[in-house]
């Protein structure tokens, strides 16, 4: 092989490696964070200040996502709590939208390489496509693809029979299904 050829194997498959390492460290401490966060604002507030019931929810979503820098791969985590937290679903597609598009970083190199009026123009533009693409969205009923599990926590199960209501089908204690004669649920001998 070409030793031009090996060397660029050997860059590519290092900037592999460490992009790697990264984008899971980012995802592991922006879902921890998340978690922190949500022991600490409750659900009914997240739902006050990003309702879609008034344009503010959208608003608020949109300068959520234009502050986080956060790339598409720690913005899912960020999104999950949102979703558990039952914010509106035209706000969150909003934030979803905004958060890598209007990335601080992103906006901080088009006013280096482009200038201050081209930085806001791309701004205000992928703002307004945001807002306009989530409110879109939820009126076009789009809410109806999210799977019902993405609405809750992850339980783990520590046991066969615990006490805990199952959310999944495929559980031994499952309460919708007739328990087999020597199962690990049966409380008969």
């Amino acid at each position: 092989m070409n030793p031009e050829t090996i060397l660029m194997m050997k860059e590519t498959a290092s900037m592999f490696a460490f992009l790697a390492v990264e984008l899971t460290l980012l995802f592991l401490v922006i879902s921890y964070l998340v978690g922190i966060l949500q022991e600490f604002i409750t659900p009914q507030k997240i739902q006050a200040m990003l309702s879609s019931r008034n344009g503010r929810g959208y608003v608020i979503a949109a300068l959520l996502g234009s502050i986080t820098p956060f790339c598409s791969c720690s913005t899912i985590p960020f999104l999950k709590g949102l979703l558990r937290a039952r914010a509106g679903f035209g706000p969150m597609m909003v934030f979803l939208f905004a958060s890598p598009l209007l990335n601080p970083i992103i906006i901080g190199l088009f006013v280096v390489t482009f200038g201050l009026k081209v930085a806001l123009f791309y701004f205000v533009v992928a703002m307004g496509v945001s807002v306009i693409a989530g409110y879109m969205l939820e009126k076009l009923g789009f809410e109806r693809y999210v799977r019902k599990e993405a609405y809750t926590l992850e339980d783990t199960v520590t046991s066969c029979c615990d006490t805990k209501p199952s959310s999944f089908a495929s559980t031994c204690c499952e309460t919708k299904s007739t328990a087999v004669a020597n199962s690990c649920c049966d409380t008969k001998p």
